[in-house]
Protein backbone atom coordinates (compact mmCIF):
# COMPACT_ATOMS: atom_id res chain seq x y z
CA UNK A 1 0.00 0.00 0.00
CA UNK A 2 0.89 3.45 -0.41
CA UNK A 3 1.44 6.11 2.31
CA UNK A 4 -1.25 7.85 3.74
CA UNK A 5 -0.52 11.16 1.41
CA UNK A 6 -1.75 9.45 -1.82
CA UNK A 7 -5.09 9.78 -1.56
CA UNK A 8 -7.77 10.63 -4.66
CA UNK A 9 -7.80 14.28 -4.36
CA UNK A 10 -5.99 17.01 -7.03
CA UNK A 11 -2.90 18.08 -6.26
CA UNK A 12 -0.44 20.64 -8.14
CA UNK A 13 3.25 20.51 -8.75
CA UNK A 14 5.35 23.98 -9.93
CA UNK A 15 8.23 23.04 -12.07
CA UNK A 16 10.36 24.92 -14.97
CA UNK A 17 8.86 22.50 -17.49
CA UNK A 18 6.19 19.89 -18.08
CA UNK A 19 8.97 16.91 -17.97
CA UNK A 20 10.30 18.43 -14.93
CA UNK A 21 6.90 18.15 -13.45
CA UNK A 22 6.71 14.48 -14.54
CA UNK A 23 10.32 13.25 -13.12
CA UNK A 24 9.55 14.84 -10.12
CA UNK A 25 6.06 13.43 -9.88
CA UNK A 26 7.96 9.84 -10.86
CA UNK A 27 10.37 10.33 -8.13
CA UNK A 28 7.91 10.85 -6.00
CA UNK A 29 4.96 8.63 -6.66
CA UNK A 30 6.73 5.55 -9.22
CA UNK A 31 3.72 4.83 -11.31
CA UNK A 32 1.13 6.14 -8.73
CA UNK A 33 -0.40 9.33 -10.68
CA UNK A 34 -2.25 10.70 -13.15
CA UNK A 35 -1.16 14.32 -14.47
CA UNK A 36 -5.18 15.89 -15.20
CA UNK A 37 -3.72 18.84 -16.63
CA UNK A 38 -1.14 22.11 -16.65
CA UNK A 39 -0.57 25.84 -17.42
CA UNK A 40 2.28 28.59 -17.56
CA UNK A 41 2.27 30.61 -14.83
CA UNK A 42 4.90 33.52 -13.67
CA UNK A 43 7.19 33.99 -10.61
CA UNK A 44 9.94 35.87 -9.66
CA UNK A 45 11.00 39.32 -10.09
CA UNK A 46 10.48 42.42 -8.53
CA UNK A 47 7.15 44.32 -9.53
CA UNK A 48 6.43 42.49 -12.00
CA UNK A 49 9.77 42.85 -13.74
CA UNK A 50 12.20 40.09 -14.55
CA UNK A 51 9.64 37.22 -14.10
CA UNK A 52 10.28 33.92 -15.62
CA UNK A 53 8.05 31.03 -16.53
CA UNK A 54 6.96 27.80 -14.91
CA UNK A 55 4.71 25.25 -15.57
CA UNK A 56 2.02 23.98 -12.65
CA UNK A 57 1.01 20.68 -13.08
CA UNK A 58 -2.83 19.52 -11.43
CA UNK A 59 -2.76 15.67 -11.02
CA UNK A 60 -4.36 13.06 -8.61
CA UNK A 61 -2.44 10.22 -7.04
CA UNK A 62 -3.80 6.63 -7.55
CA UNK A 63 -3.20 3.81 -5.31
CA UNK A 64 -1.67 0.55 -7.77
CA UNK A 65 -0.37 -1.12 -4.87
CA UNK A 66 2.89 -0.83 -6.22
CA UNK A 67 6.05 -0.39 -4.19
CA UNK A 68 8.36 2.22 -5.41
CA UNK A 69 11.42 0.60 -4.07
CA UNK A 70 10.77 -2.71 -6.75
CA UNK A 71 10.63 -0.31 -9.28
CA UNK A 72 13.85 -0.89 -11.88
CA UNK A 73 15.16 2.52 -13.28
CA UNK A 74 15.99 1.30 -16.48
CA UNK A 75 16.53 3.57 -18.99
CA UNK A 76 12.81 4.76 -20.27
CA UNK A 77 10.56 7.68 -20.71
CA UNK A 78 7.36 9.32 -19.10
CA UNK A 79 3.92 8.77 -21.24
CA UNK A 80 1.95 12.06 -21.10
CA UNK A 81 -0.82 10.80 -18.21
CA UNK A 82 2.83 10.07 -16.13
CA UNK A 83 3.18 6.52 -16.74
CA UNK A 84 6.81 4.98 -16.72
CA UNK A 85 7.82 3.23 -19.43
CA UNK A 86 10.73 0.76 -18.70
CA UNK A 87 13.76 -0.60 -21.50
CA UNK A 88 13.26 1.96 -24.22
CA UNK A 89 16.24 2.25 -26.36
CA UNK A 90 17.71 5.60 -26.65
CA UNK A 91 16.58 6.37 -30.37
CA UNK A 92 12.88 5.30 -28.71
CA UNK A 93 13.31 7.20 -26.33
CA UNK A 94 14.32 10.51 -28.21
CA UNK A 95 11.50 9.49 -30.94
CA UNK A 96 9.33 9.64 -27.98
CA UNK A 97 10.35 12.34 -26.26
CA UNK A 98 10.18 14.46 -29.56
CA UNK A 99 6.29 13.15 -30.15
CA UNK A 100 5.64 14.25 -26.41
CA UNK A 101 7.03 17.66 -27.19
CA UNK A 102 4.74 17.67 -30.29
CA UNK A 103 1.73 17.06 -28.28
CA UNK A 104 2.47 19.38 -25.61
CA UNK A 105 0.21 22.79 -24.85
CA UNK A 106 1.39 25.85 -26.92
CA UNK A 107 1.43 28.81 -24.74
CA UNK A 108 1.97 31.44 -27.26
CA UNK A 109 -1.22 32.95 -28.48
CA UNK A 110 -2.71 32.35 -32.16
CA UNK A 111 -1.95 35.74 -33.32
CA UNK A 112 2.02 36.11 -31.95
CA UNK A 113 2.22 32.54 -33.72
CA UNK A 114 0.80 33.76 -37.03
CA UNK A 115 3.02 37.31 -36.86
CA UNK A 116 6.02 35.11 -36.56
CA UNK A 117 5.15 32.79 -39.31
CA UNK A 118 4.41 35.39 -41.49
CA UNK A 119 7.74 36.90 -40.84
CA UNK A 120 9.22 33.01 -41.70
CA UNK A 121 7.95 33.19 -44.55
CA UNK A 122 8.61 36.74 -45.81
CA UNK A 123 12.33 35.76 -45.18
CA UNK A 124 12.32 32.81 -47.12
CA UNK A 125 10.45 34.54 -49.90
CA UNK A 126 13.13 37.57 -49.38
CA UNK A 127 16.21 34.69 -49.52
CA UNK A 128 14.19 33.42 -52.62
CA UNK A 129 14.01 36.62 -54.62
CA UNK A 130 17.20 38.00 -53.85
CA UNK A 131 19.84 37.48 -56.95
CA UNK A 132 22.47 35.33 -56.10
CA UNK A 133 26.03 36.46 -56.62
CA UNK A 134 27.87 33.81 -58.57
CA UNK A 135 31.51 33.71 -60.03
CA UNK A 136 30.12 32.19 -63.21
CA UNK A 137 28.29 35.67 -63.67
CA UNK A 138 28.87 37.76 -66.29
CA UNK A 139 30.94 40.97 -65.74
CA UNK A 140 28.42 42.99 -67.38
CA UNK A 141 25.25 41.07 -65.59
CA UNK A 142 26.92 41.22 -62.14
CA UNK A 143 27.16 45.93 -63.04
CA UNK A 144 23.59 45.97 -64.11
CA UNK A 145 22.85 44.31 -61.30
CA UNK A 146 24.77 46.47 -59.07
CA UNK A 147 22.99 49.46 -60.79
CA UNK A 148 19.78 48.63 -60.16
CA UNK A 149 20.40 47.76 -56.16
CA UNK A 150 21.61 51.42 -55.63
CA UNK A 151 18.69 52.48 -57.26
CA UNK A 152 16.76 50.39 -54.89
CA UNK A 153 14.84 48.43 -57.03
CA UNK A 154 12.81 45.10 -55.46
CA UNK A 155 15.06 42.04 -55.57
CA UNK A 156 12.16 40.14 -57.86
CA UNK A 157 12.21 43.74 -60.36
CA UNK A 158 16.10 42.75 -60.59
CA UNK A 159 15.71 38.98 -61.07
CA UNK A 160 13.31 39.66 -63.88
CA UNK A 161 15.74 42.07 -65.47
CA UNK A 162 18.73 39.41 -65.31
CA UNK A 163 16.80 36.54 -66.95
CA UNK A 164 15.74 39.04 -69.51
CA UNK A 165 19.23 39.79 -70.56
CA UNK A 166 20.16 36.23 -70.37
CA UNK A 167 17.59 35.10 -72.54
CA UNK A 168 18.17 38.68 -75.09
CA UNK A 169 22.01 39.00 -75.56
CA UNK A 170 24.34 36.11 -76.66
CA UNK A 171 27.57 35.98 -75.23
CA UNK A 172 29.52 38.24 -77.75
CA UNK A 173 26.53 40.85 -76.91
CA UNK A 174 27.35 41.16 -73.22
CA UNK A 175 31.05 42.41 -73.79
CA UNK A 176 29.36 45.60 -74.86
CA UNK A 177 28.40 46.94 -71.66
CA UNK A 178 27.08 50.68 -73.17
CA UNK A 179 24.55 48.30 -75.62
CA UNK A 180 22.96 46.11 -72.79
CA UNK A 181 22.76 49.32 -70.57
CA UNK A 182 21.28 51.28 -73.16
CA UNK A 183 18.19 48.13 -73.54
CA UNK A 184 18.23 48.02 -69.86
CA UNK A 185 17.40 51.31 -69.54
CA UNK A 186 14.51 50.75 -72.04
CA UNK A 187 13.25 47.95 -69.95
CA UNK A 188 12.55 49.70 -67.00
CA UNK A 189 10.47 52.37 -69.42
CA UNK A 190 8.68 49.78 -70.60
CA UNK A 191 7.62 48.72 -67.25
CA UNK A 192 6.54 52.11 -66.33
CA UNK A 193 2.77 52.36 -66.28
CA UNK A 194 1.13 55.88 -66.62
CA UNK A 195 -2.55 56.45 -66.39
CA UNK A 196 -4.61 57.78 -69.06
CA UNK A 197 -6.68 60.82 -68.57
CA UNK A 198 -10.02 60.33 -67.62
CA UNK A 199 -13.11 61.70 -69.00
CA UNK A 200 -14.75 63.74 -66.28
CA UNK A 201 -18.87 64.17 -65.98
CA UNK A 202 -19.81 67.11 -64.37
CA UNK A 203 -19.59 66.93 -61.33
CA UNK A 204 -16.21 65.42 -61.50
CA UNK A 205 -15.45 63.83 -57.66
CA UNK A 206 -12.24 63.65 -56.66
CA UNK A 207 -11.11 61.58 -53.95
CA UNK A 208 -7.50 60.42 -52.43
CA UNK A 209 -6.93 57.71 -49.41
CA UNK A 210 -3.88 56.32 -48.73
CA UNK A 211 -1.79 55.73 -45.38
CA UNK A 212 -1.23 58.68 -42.51
CA UNK A 213 1.63 60.97 -43.21
CA UNK A 214 1.41 60.97 -46.88
CA UNK A 215 0.92 64.31 -47.76
CA UNK A 216 -3.05 63.64 -48.92
CA UNK A 217 -4.74 66.73 -48.13
CA UNK A 218 -2.01 69.06 -49.60
CA UNK A 219 -1.91 66.83 -52.58
CA UNK A 220 -6.44 66.96 -52.98
CA UNK A 221 -5.38 70.84 -52.96
CA UNK A 222 -3.20 70.85 -55.71
CA UNK A 223 -5.27 68.35 -57.77
CA UNK A 224 -8.08 71.33 -57.03
CA UNK A 225 -5.32 74.09 -58.06
CA UNK A 226 -4.62 72.38 -61.66
CA UNK A 227 -8.16 71.93 -61.95
CA UNK A 228 -8.93 75.45 -61.84
CA UNK A 229 -6.11 76.18 -63.80
CA UNK A 230 -7.37 74.18 -66.52
CA UNK A 231 -10.41 75.59 -66.46
CA UNK A 232 -9.18 78.95 -66.50
CA UNK A 233 -7.05 78.55 -69.39
CA UNK A 234 -10.51 77.35 -71.45
CA UNK A 235 -12.13 81.14 -70.63
CA UNK A 236 -13.89 78.89 -67.48
CA UNK A 237 -14.60 79.73 -63.87
CA UNK A 238 -15.71 76.19 -61.92
CA UNK A 239 -17.40 76.44 -59.03
CA UNK A 240 -15.76 73.60 -56.21
CA UNK A 241 -17.13 71.52 -53.52
CA UNK A 242 -14.39 70.27 -50.46
CA UNK A 243 -15.51 67.65 -47.97
CA UNK A 244 -13.52 66.66 -45.25
CA UNK A 245 -14.21 62.52 -44.10
CA UNK A 246 -11.33 63.12 -41.75
CA UNK A 247 -12.46 63.27 -37.94
CA UNK A 248 -9.44 61.28 -36.88
CA UNK A 249 -6.48 63.72 -37.07
CA UNK A 250 -6.50 66.69 -34.79
CA UNK A 251 -6.98 70.00 -37.09
CA UNK A 252 -7.40 68.05 -40.34
CA UNK A 253 -10.91 70.48 -41.05
CA UNK A 254 -9.45 73.79 -39.87
CA UNK A 255 -6.40 72.75 -42.67
CA UNK A 256 -9.12 72.11 -45.23
CA UNK A 257 -11.01 74.93 -44.43
CA UNK A 258 -7.81 77.40 -44.60
CA UNK A 259 -7.41 76.14 -48.48
CA UNK A 260 -11.12 76.57 -49.01
CA UNK A 261 -11.01 79.96 -48.51
CA UNK A 262 -8.17 80.58 -50.69
CA UNK A 263 -10.66 79.07 -53.42
CA UNK A 264 -13.49 81.04 -52.28
CA UNK A 265 -15.12 77.83 -51.22
CA UNK A 266 -17.27 76.50 -48.17
CA UNK A 267 -16.08 72.91 -46.73
CA UNK A 268 -18.34 70.76 -46.05
CA UNK A 269 -17.90 67.74 -42.82
CA UNK A 270 -19.43 64.57 -43.59
CA UNK A 271 -18.63 61.72 -41.04
CA UNK A 272 -21.20 58.41 -42.76
CA UNK A 273 -22.49 57.97 -46.24
CA UNK A 274 -25.44 59.21 -45.17
CA UNK A 275 -23.97 62.36 -44.83
CA UNK A 276 -21.83 61.75 -48.08
CA UNK A 277 -24.82 61.36 -49.94
CA UNK A 278 -26.61 64.30 -48.73
CA UNK A 279 -23.97 66.34 -49.35
CA UNK A 280 -23.48 65.03 -52.28
CA UNK A 281 -27.50 65.52 -53.74
CA UNK A 282 -27.62 69.14 -52.46
CA UNK A 283 -24.65 70.21 -54.53
CA UNK A 284 -24.46 67.75 -57.65
CA UNK A 285 -26.25 70.16 -60.00
CA UNK A 286 -24.16 73.52 -58.62
CA UNK A 287 -20.71 72.88 -58.85
CA UNK A 288 -17.82 71.61 -61.67
CA UNK A 289 -16.30 69.30 -59.24
CA UNK A 290 -16.07 67.82 -55.84
CA UNK A 291 -13.09 66.97 -54.03
CA UNK A 292 -13.12 64.58 -50.82
CA UNK A 293 -10.21 64.64 -48.39
CA UNK A 294 -10.09 61.39 -46.48
CA UNK A 295 -8.37 60.01 -42.76
CA UNK A 296 -5.17 58.50 -42.63
CA UNK A 297 -4.63 54.57 -41.50
CA UNK A 298 -1.96 52.25 -40.95
CA UNK A 299 -2.17 50.00 -44.34
CA UNK A 300 -2.83 46.72 -41.66
CA UNK A 301 -5.78 48.90 -39.80
CA UNK A 302 -8.17 46.78 -41.64
CA UNK A 303 -10.93 48.05 -39.32
CA UNK A 304 -10.70 51.79 -39.80
CA UNK A 305 -9.63 51.31 -43.81
CA UNK A 306 -13.29 49.08 -44.06
CA UNK A 307 -15.30 52.12 -42.24
CA UNK A 308 -14.05 54.76 -44.52
CA UNK A 309 -14.64 52.53 -47.61
CA UNK A 310 -18.10 52.27 -46.01
CA UNK A 311 -18.26 55.53 -45.78
CA UNK A 312 -17.15 56.65 -49.42
CA UNK A 313 -19.53 54.09 -50.55
CA UNK A 314 -22.28 56.44 -52.39
CA UNK A 315 -24.43 55.14 -55.11
CA UNK A 316 -23.92 57.87 -58.15
CA UNK A 317 -20.63 59.17 -56.85
CA UNK A 318 -18.63 57.61 -59.42
CA UNK A 319 -15.57 59.11 -58.31
CA UNK A 320 -11.68 59.11 -59.42
CA UNK A 321 -10.02 57.73 -56.35
CA UNK A 322 -6.53 58.43 -55.98
CA UNK A 323 -4.13 56.38 -53.68
CA UNK A 324 -1.46 58.20 -52.60
CA UNK A 325 2.26 56.88 -51.41
CA UNK A 326 5.60 58.55 -50.27
CA UNK A 327 8.05 58.28 -52.93
CA UNK A 328 10.52 57.47 -49.82
CA UNK A 329 8.56 54.59 -48.66
CA UNK A 330 10.28 50.94 -48.77
CA UNK A 331 9.00 48.40 -51.68
CA UNK A 332 8.18 45.92 -49.28
CA UNK A 333 6.03 48.80 -47.26
CA UNK A 334 4.67 50.29 -50.89
CA UNK A 335 3.20 46.76 -51.87
CA UNK A 336 1.77 46.39 -48.81
CA UNK A 337 0.30 49.44 -48.71
CA UNK A 338 -1.10 48.74 -52.55
CA UNK A 339 -2.62 45.75 -51.45
CA UNK A 340 -4.99 46.77 -48.42
CA UNK A 341 -6.43 49.51 -50.24
CA UNK A 342 -7.28 47.52 -53.06
CA UNK A 343 -11.25 47.17 -52.07
CA UNK A 344 -11.09 50.80 -52.98
CA UNK A 345 -10.86 50.28 -56.53
CA UNK A 346 -8.23 52.74 -57.26
CA UNK A 347 -7.86 54.46 -60.62
CA UNK A 348 -4.07 55.09 -60.21
CA UNK A 349 -1.24 56.16 -57.77
CA UNK A 350 -0.17 59.28 -56.74
CA UNK A 351 4.02 59.79 -56.06
CA UNK A 352 4.18 62.81 -52.91
CA UNK A 353 6.93 63.85 -51.69
CA UNK A 354 9.49 63.19 -54.37
CA UNK A 355 12.02 65.95 -53.03
CA UNK A 356 12.62 63.79 -50.22
CA UNK A 357 14.02 61.04 -52.10
CA UNK A 358 16.67 60.47 -54.95
CA UNK A 359 16.05 56.98 -56.02
CA UNK A 360 12.60 55.84 -57.73
CA UNK A 361 13.55 52.04 -57.88
CA UNK A 362 10.87 51.01 -55.33
CA UNK A 363 8.55 52.88 -57.16
CA UNK A 364 8.76 51.63 -60.46
CA UNK A 365 9.44 48.01 -59.00
CA UNK A 366 6.10 47.59 -56.68
CA UNK A 367 4.15 49.40 -59.52
CA UNK A 368 5.14 47.04 -62.10
CA UNK A 369 5.15 43.86 -59.83
CA UNK A 370 1.07 45.24 -58.64
CA UNK A 371 0.29 46.00 -62.07
CA UNK A 372 -0.50 49.61 -61.15
CA UNK A 373 -0.28 52.51 -63.08
CA UNK A 374 0.66 56.57 -62.22
CA UNK A 375 -0.89 59.50 -62.45
CA UNK A 376 0.86 62.54 -61.01
CA UNK A 377 4.12 63.08 -59.15
CA UNK A 378 4.31 66.28 -56.42
CA UNK A 379 6.33 67.45 -54.02
CA UNK A 380 6.87 70.11 -51.71
CA UNK A 381 4.27 70.83 -48.73
CA UNK A 382 2.73 74.21 -49.84
CA UNK A 383 -0.64 73.82 -51.99
CA UNK A 384 0.57 75.83 -54.84
CA UNK A 385 3.79 73.59 -54.82
CA UNK A 386 4.90 71.51 -57.82
CA UNK A 387 2.52 68.85 -59.53
CA UNK A 388 2.64 67.28 -62.67
CA UNK A 389 1.18 64.51 -64.93
CA UNK A 390 3.94 61.86 -64.39
CA UNK A 391 5.47 60.72 -67.34
CA UNK A 392 8.21 58.06 -68.01
CA UNK A 393 11.01 60.22 -69.13
CA UNK A 394 10.83 61.81 -65.89
CA UNK A 395 11.50 58.57 -64.25
CA UNK A 396 14.15 57.47 -66.33
CA UNK A 397 16.65 60.62 -66.44
CA UNK A 398 16.37 59.56 -62.31
CA UNK A 399 18.07 56.69 -62.61
CA UNK A 400 21.80 57.27 -61.15
CA UNK A 401 25.04 55.67 -62.22
CA UNK A 402 23.34 54.55 -65.27
CA UNK A 403 24.58 55.95 -68.81
CA UNK A 404 20.34 57.63 -69.60
CA UNK A 405 20.50 58.84 -74.03
CA UNK A 406 17.80 61.37 -73.25
CA UNK A 407 17.40 61.92 -76.97
CA UNK A 408 16.68 58.11 -77.26
CA UNK A 409 14.18 58.22 -74.38
CA UNK A 410 12.78 61.19 -75.56
CA UNK A 411 11.76 59.56 -79.08
CA UNK A 412 10.46 56.53 -77.26
CA UNK A 413 8.77 57.51 -74.40
CA UNK A 414 8.03 61.38 -75.12
CA UNK A 415 4.41 61.01 -76.52
CA UNK A 416 3.75 58.53 -73.79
Amino acid sequence: MISDEMNNYPKRIVAPSFDDAKRELFEKYATNFKIEGQKTILKGGFLGFGQKKYVEVTYRTIDRAANFENVKRSPGIYSVNGAYQKNISDEAFEASKAELLKKAPVVQSNAVQNQKLEEIKQMISDLQLKPQVSSEEHPTIERIKELLSENEFSYQYIKFIVEKIKKSFPLEKLEDFDYVQRNVVDWIGETICIAPDRVARKPHVVIIVGPTGVGKTTTLVKLAAQYVLAAKSSQKSPKLCFITTDSMRVGAYEQLERYGSIFGVPVQKAENANDVKQIYDNVCDSVDAIFIDTSGYSPNDASHIGNMKMTLDVQGLNPDIYLAVMASSKARDLANIMKNYEPFGYNSVIITKCDESEQYGNIISVLHEKHKSVSYITNGQQPAGFIEKANVVDFLIRLENFKVDRVHIEDKFGEQ
